[in-house]
């Protein structure tokens, strides 16, 4: 038995039935699996008998390439001529081979009605396409694929298979088979900018618009992006645009950064992220308050001043709590 690494429990696999020639209760009652001690587990099927069932775990490409460095560094003289080597990066894959080519995608029938040697007849498909024909059982034809498939480049083939007898004249027809290329979520979204930067005045109203962000994905349909709410900021999901979700005040604070995450609802799903850093700018919304003297339950205070003070000494202090220029 051949399993993928990525079978989901509970998917059933069958094998053949067990027979006994003997009737009632002396037949077949029941299968039970046993585990065998081995390097790997072999699954015994027990009645009267026993068989080996040989599982065999076939690779999914489930891992993605991890660089032998996190970072790369490299220098370059000035006017390097072009085609200089920068430097060599490299990558690994605990995946096996490669996403493998020999697919089976469909099956060709062939006949001709005449007799010998009319009737022996040889299929062909045009070339620069990644696929082939494979002789099986009589008159049939498999149509397998001999490299990989990318969707995102080439989503359509149109596949020209003639057929032509061995008569003299040879005789031929052809027909054309339209193939589509299935989705798989490969790409996460990418940001068309590696940061955003929005300036907003406080006392904004809710709800106003700080900034534009856009992310691609190139599968298709639901493999396709999304953008989720962040705080204090609000982003719609299909244009990418960031509103306000409350009334921002400068001398609360003066900026910040939210992390915008665009998300596609693959299976499984696969994200990117971006940085928005968000500018407060100040108005002039604070009246000074004098700090020294303190006030005594009215607005109007009165401070004495000894008649020996010298020049500059302090004699009061007014805070403004906006910015410089509002003073």
């Amino acid at each position: 038995m051949e399993i993928r690494e990525s079978a989901e429990k509970a998917n059933r696999f069958s094998i053949e039935e067990a027979h006994d020639a003997d009737i009632g209760q002396n037949a077949v009652q029941r299968y039970s699996l046993q585990k065998m001690k081995t390097s790997f587990s072999l699954l015994t099927v027990t009645r009267s008998g026993t068989v080996v069932i040989h599982v065999t775990v076939l690779d999914a490409n489930d891992n993605a390439p991890v660089f032998s460095q996190a970072v790369y560094k490299a220098s370059l003289p000035e006017n390097s001529p072009s085609d200089t080597i920068v430097i060599n990066v490299s990558a690994t894959d605990a995946d096996e081979g490669n996403v493998s080519p020999g697919a089976e995608v469909g099956i060709i029938n062939v006949q001709d009605r005449d007799s010998e040697n009319n009737r022996q007849v040889r299929c062909s498909i045009q070339q620069n396409i990644p696929f082939k024909l494979v002789p099986s059982i009589k008159n049939y034809y498999s149509l397998v694929t001999t490299g990989q498939l990318d969707r995102e480049l080439v989503s359509d083939y149109n596949i020209t298979i003639t057929a032509t007898d061995e008569g003299s004249p040879p005789l031929s027809s052809f027909k054309t088979v339209q193939l589509s290329v299935a989705d798989i979520n490969d790409n996460p979204p990418v940001f068309e900018e590696q940061s955003y930067s929005a300036y907003v005045t406080e006392n904004n109203k809710p709800g106003s618009t700080l900034c534009s962000v856009t992310a691609r994905d190139p599968d298709w349909r639901q493999n396709g992006e999304r953008c989720p709410g962040v705080l204090y900021l609000s982003v719609n999901g299909d244009t990418g645009v960031i509103h306000a979700v409350r009334t921002f005040d400068y001398e609360q604070f003066m900026s910040f950064k939210v992390h915008v995450m665009a998300r596609d609802n693959g299976s499984p799903p696969l994200s990117s992220n971006v940085t928005v850093s968000v500018f407060i700018s100040d108005v002039n919304d604070n009246s000074p308050q004098i700090l020294y003297p303190a006030p005594e339950g009215n607005s109007f205070m009165t401070e004495l001043v000894p008649k020996a003070a010298h020049g500059g000494s302090l004699v009061s202090k007014r805070r403004d709590q906006d910015t410089a220029g509002h003073f």
